[in-house]
């Protein structure tokens, strides 16, 4: 005797709720696995979302499609960012190395005026997000002027290994737009003595197995984006580096 239609429907429902607590159990399990890897005392604190075709046949055929992974708010010492991560064709198997992976943390326009006014000898007025590039706004007194003088610094953001660096590239002062040597010949300040060259370091905030690749300004942020393919899940819960020296 054949089950009928009502038999099927019962039969498709049950299926489609397997589906979605499959699925549910599956993105707890990526939560908890990035918690790891960034050190987070709450998994709840990352927000995981399995994409794609049906949760079971994903994990029968030892694959997920496409998961992508959300961290607000994450502590990277004078500075806060949010993670992002969109992982394609996530093996289940936790040794087999991830082969698709895009990664980045965005700081907005907020996290980056705190971050520049750690690394500028002068009061910050303000920052504009300008790609490639920052224009960041400040008092200071210059030898040659009794009163602080605004002065704006476009810098374009840089990699040196694990450390992000703020190179000047030109100097404004009073509708003068001047570069780094001339700024230095006229006025007796050395750029390198606003910005402190040694850099803002996250090594401390990700896995080792997470390398800077690039440093961008893009869509009102500034990203870090990070090289991490073909590194399996277990790898990408190595301890996180040090920015000591």
């Amino acid at each position: 005797m054949g089950l009928g239609l009502a038999g099927i429907g019962a039969l498709l429902g049950a299926t489609v709720v397997a589906d979605v607590v499959v699925r549910g159990e599956m993105e707890r399990v990526a939560r908890e696995e990035i918690a790891v890897a960034l050190a987070l005392p709450d998994p709840d604190a990352v927000d995981a979302e399995i994409e794609g075709g049906s949760a079971i046949l994903q994990l029968l055929l030892g694959s997920v499609d496409h998961v992508v992974i959300t961290v607000d708010d994450l502590d990277l010492g004078v500075a806060t960012g949010t993670f992002h991560a969109e992982i394609y064709d996530l093996p289940t198997n936790p040794l087999t190395p991830i082969p698709r992976v895009y990664s980045y943390i965005s700081l907005d326009h907020d996290s980056v005026v705190r971050l520049t006014g750690e690394f500028v000898d002068a009061p910050v007025r303000d920052v504009t997000l300008r790609p490639p590039a920052l224009r960041v706004e400040v008092s200071t007194t210059l030898p040659t002027r009794m009163a602080p003088t605004d002065v704006t610094v476009v810098v374009e953001p840089v990699t040196r290994g694990s450390r992000i660096v703020l190179v000047p590239q030109t100097v404004e002062v009073g509708g003068a737009e001047l570069s780094p040597s001339e700024f230095e010949e006229r006025y007796g300040v050395a750029t390198s003595a606003l910005f402190d060259q040694t850099g803002f370091c996250v090594a401390d905030s990700v896995p080792t197995t997470m390398e800077i690749a690039d440093v961008r300004v893009s869509n009102g942020a500034v990203l870090l984006v990070f090289a991490i393919d073909q590194r399996s899940v277990l790898q990408l819960q190595s301890p996180h580096g040090s920015c000591v020296g």
